[in-house]
């Protein structure tokens, strides 16, 4: 009798084996047909397409803090700095947001100097949304929609005009 068990227990093992070898190569019962193959190739092309969170893990770029002066009438009235951070997805969005990053440093001081002025007229304050989604929106602009997937903002600070 207990040879007999031994001898089920290692068929089972057998099975097992020949049924995962089977199913892990695709042969015989398991093998796809025309139809399963054109909509694997259909689903896996829209999702190439998107680049969500599980798919790559995401890369921050330590940016060069940004420094825009600020003009009351024709005085400087003060310096403001931002300390941020670019979070791209995939090796190829790092790479073109690290080749064309002096590009994207030189976009986002020509908008802040015209922007953060404007805002501080009418409210005496910024609003740290606000310059979050101004980064994203220049990062656009220069490297193309979506390779920046979300700046992060480190810190503000507002220099006094005598430079401490």
């Amino acid at each position: 009798m207990r040879k007999i068990g031994i001898a089920f227990a290692v068929m089972l093992m057998i099975a097992g084996g020949v049924f995962s070898a089977l199913k892990t190569f695709e042969v015989g019962p398991f093998e796809k047909t025309a139809e399963q193959l054109a909509l694997e190739a259909s689903q896996q092309s829209s999702t190439d397409k998107k680049i969500t969170a599980f798919g790559s893990k995401p890369y921050y770029l330590e940016m060069d803090p940004l420094l825009i002066p600020v003009f009351q009438g024709n005085e400087l009235a003060g310096t403001i700095q931002i300390i941020y951070k670019m979070e791209v997805f995939g090796n190829e969005n790092y790479k073109s947001v690290e080749k064309l990053r002096t590009k994207l440093g030189d976009a986002l001081i020509k908008d802040f100097t015209y922007y953060i002025p404007r805002t501080l007229r009418k409210n005496q304050t910024l609003d740290i949304p606000l310059i979050k989604y101004r980064l994203k929106m220049v990062a656009d602009k220069v490297l193309g929609k979506d390779v920046v997937s979300d700046a992060i903002i480190q810190g503000m600070t507002q220099i006094a005009p005598g430079g401490g």
